[in-house]
């Protein structure tokens, strides 16, 4: 192997050590809670939030992988969090930002411990006192599209489901990155956007859960697009690819 490569191997796997992901993860918190104390953020929606979550003993709350880095600076006081975390790299670094905000992680993602984590997330719904938040286009995509399973899981608790997005002038997108991932900077003004309140009724069929899927969807994405416009960002569009997963392989001996 080349020393090129040797090097880029090095680099990539102490990328993914766990003192390396907490630093990144605390470093995470850090930049975003500089932002949203430096910033001047216009808020639209968050107090009939904290009424509706309080009047129905916890909720559901849902946000775009692309946004994730100032979602937990606007709600984490809202009522006590737990939030779905993935078992990869970028689920570890989201888990130990949160921590910083005192928001508990659940481990699942769509392919990986779902049914446990599902289990736990309408346990901790029906049991009241608490919201879940949901990044539900992560860990791979397709981006700023809506998993049915939130409106699985405010089916069977009967818990509301709200939605947060945020923008922020001048800042930057990663276009590379699959999520649009934003990074806002220091001391900009910016707008933040709740959905309306959506409940399931327990009885909803197939039919009805994907039309409540696609109504929620597509509200939180035009709410993000309008956040986009009034602060002169270029949009960012959903897409319907899912990132491959990278599969590292073992010669056989």
């Amino acid at each position: 192997m080349k020393p090129r490569k040797i090097i880029k191997h090095a680099l990539r796997w102490l990328g993914r050590t766990a003192p390396v992901l907490y630093l990144t993860g605390k470093m995470a918190y850090l930049y975003s809670y500089l932002v949203g104390k430096t910033g001047k953020f216009d808020i639209y929606g968050l107090d009939e939030m904290e009424r509706t979550y309080a009047q129905n003993d916890g909720g559901i709350y849902v946000g775009w992988h692309g946004r994730v880095l100032m979602l937990p600076y606007f709600w984490h006081n809202v009522r006590p969090t737990k939030a779905l975390v993935s078992p990869h790299a970028d689920g570890r670094i989201i888990s130990y930002m949160l921590s910083s905000y005192h928001i508990s992680s659940i481990d699942g993602s769509t392919d990986q411990q779902a049914a446990r984590a599902a289990v736990e997330i309408i346990k901790e719904l029906k049991q009241g006192g608490s919201i879940v938040a949901l990044i539900s286009d992560g860990p791979r995509g397709p981006r700023m599209r809506l998993n049915k399973s939130v409106i699985y899981f405010a089916k069977k608790s009967g818990k509301p489901i709200i939605g947060l997005t945020y923008s922020s002038q001048k800042a930057k997108v990663v276009q590379k990155a699959w999520d649009g991932l934003m990074l806002p900077k220091l001391f900009k003004k910016g707008v933040v956007f709740t959905t309306k309140p959506m409940f399931v009724p327990s009885n909803a069929t197939d039919e009805d859960v994907e039309r409540l899927r696609l109504q929620f969807e597509t509200e939180l994405n035009d709410l993000t697009f309008k956040a986009d416009d009034m602060c002169g960002i270029d949009r960012v569009e959903p897409e319907d690819t899912v990132r491959v997963k990278k599969h590292h392989h073992h010669h056989r001996r």
